[in-house]
């Protein structure tokens, strides 16, 4: 017989355990790995057990959720967020498992209305990775965000400088005018998040996103 799954909260588990788990694939968890040892406090994490981790989930700032592991553990998982509207991350196969637990409800970001949001795992070899740089790359700065609203877009605005204050942000200038950049906000020491990736409607398709990506990418390997 199966051992039964057990559910519990972090802090009543031997975390080494836990640790060992999520730095299998640092990558995929780089978010649980950023928010437990920059930002404790507004991180809980509940551990569904069965001789081993097979699954968890974690909460963020009273608000966000996301789910990881055996599909079979994320109800359960679930019945521990006593969230009425969480916003939640997830992997595909764990979609039909959490609408068995929240209905789906109108956007509150208009904006988003019809799209999936995606994250791309990605892994690179600094001994062979190729920079593709075929644009004026700038890294931005504080006095740079007043151009980011007003050429790309508002809302990146935020995004940016809470790059330019963590991590970084690069932008490509056309003729002299920002018209695509990208920021790296989480990094830990092997691994980072690029977010943000935009270049604006007219400009597209002519590699500048792929330039300043480079470049971003060239900082984190240098960064280690």
């Amino acid at each position: 017989m199966r051992e039964p799954i057990q559910i519990v909260p972090l802090e009543d588990m031997d975390e080494h355990l836990f640790f060992n788990f999520l730095n299998k694939d640092r990558i995929r968890h780089i978010f649980t790995l950023y928010d437990l040892e920059n930002m404790r406090e507004k991180t809980r994490v509940w551990v569904a057990l069965r001789n081993e981790v097979t699954g968890y989930v974690f909460e963020y700032d009273r608000r966000i959720v996301h789910t990881h592991g055996d599909s079979k553990t994320i109800p359960e998982l679930l019945s521990k967020i006593d969230l009425d509207e969480p916003v939640l991350v997830v992997q595909p196969n764990h979609l039909r498992a959490v609408k068995k637990v929240f209905e789906p409800i109108e956007r509150l970001d208009p904006l988003s209305k019809g799209k999936i949001t995606t994250f791309f795992v990605m892994k690179t070899d600094s001994d062979t990775f190729t920079p593709t740089i075929k644009h004026e790359v700038k890294k931005l700065r504080t006095e740079d965000l007043d151009e980011v609203s007003k050429s790309i877009d508002e809302e990146l605005r935020n995004l940016v400088q809470n790059a330019i204050n963590k991590g970084f942000a690069y932008g490509a200038y056309e003729n002299g005018l920002l018209v695509s950049c990208a920021t790296v906000s989480e990094h830990l020491e092997d691994v980072a998040l690029i977010r943000g990736v935009l270049t604006i409607p007219s400009m597209r398709g002519q590699g500048l996103s792929t330039s300043v990506c480079s470049v971003l990418v060239e900082e984190s390997i240098r960064l280690g």
